[in-house]
């Protein structure tokens, strides 16, 4: 079956067409994305972008999102009658048992990211995903799983901002593009010295939440196995090459979305 799906996250909305296997995995055949910030009209850029999609249609269009308000704005104007879309708002959606204190407030994309990397993980085994937008989660999933929760801190994107909005003279620096190598150390001026310290510091943070969520899987979870590690998101692909033993996966949560109109669909 052929799958379109909409994660509206806070700073981009990503677009994706997938096939989807009869066990469930999902395989993208296109994603893009649109910066919220430059697109007006959101039910008319996704219209435009159905409309590219020229070769691959969809039987089922899933849409979910981190901004309630835009999702909700969006489906109010939907632009494809003929074809509604699934909204996935709320945790009891998915697959997925959280064992946290409020499970009716974990963001929507954390449990879709986790349900997605079940069909990524090589074998029955807890699963840590990084999620790298404008904040940064790193989350654990256990072979059995149970969503156990686990950390946000401030993305590579947000950070920037701060050190620009909150000092007098630190400029804006763009953390979008990609870096083959780390930033060298020490910083010779501002810029290298503030790209080390978001990079290295965002990695270095990262590095420690895994290793601390995969003792916690095997302290309090009972869990054998080593966690496989699995990295999403706009400074996934960065932090992933540094990273060991780390999966980059493109808009996780699409996958997730996609793979769950399998289950609508029952």
């Amino acid at each position: 079956m052929r799958v379109a799906a909409i994660d509206i996250g806070n700073t981009r909305a990503k677009f994706g067409i997938f096939s989807v296997s009869s066990n469930g995995r999902a395989t993208a055949l296109r994603i893009d994305a649109s910066v919220l910030s430059e697109t007006p009209d959101l039910s008319q850029a996704f219209l435009q972008w159905w409309h590219s999609c020229a070769g691959p249609a969809a039987e089922y269009i899933m849409v979910a999102g981190s901004d309630p308000d835009l999702r909700d704005d969006l489906t109010a104007r939907w632009p494809l009658p003929s074809l509604p879309p699934q909204i996935i708002s709320s945790y009891q959606q998915i697959p997925v048992r959280p064992d946290v204190d409020f499970p009716d407030r974990v963001g929507i994309d954390r449990l879709l990211n986790v349900f997605a990397a079940v069909g990524f993980r090589r074998s029955v085994c807890p699963v840590i995903v990084v999620d790298s937008g404008t904040a940064t989660t790193v989350d654990l999933m256990t072979s059995d799983g149970i969503f156990h929760g686990g950390s946000i801190l401030p993305g590579l994107r947000l950070s920037a901002r701060a050190m620009h909005d909150y000092t007098a003279r630190l400029p804006l620096l763009n953390v979008d593009e990609s870096r083959a190598d780390l930033p060298s150390l020490p910083g010779r001026n501002t810029e290298s010295a503030m790209l080390a310290g978001l990079f290295l510091g965002q990695l270095g943070a990262v590095r420690e939440i895994a290793t601390r969520l995969q003792t916690a899987a095997m302290e309090q979870f009972s869990q054998t196995q080593t966690a496989e590690l699995l990295v999403t998101g706009g400074g996934g692909r960065q932090l992933a090459d540094h990273l060991p033993n780390a999966t980059f996966v493109d808009s996780l949560a699409l996958h997730g979305l996609a793979a769950l109109a399998l289950q609508t669909a029952k």
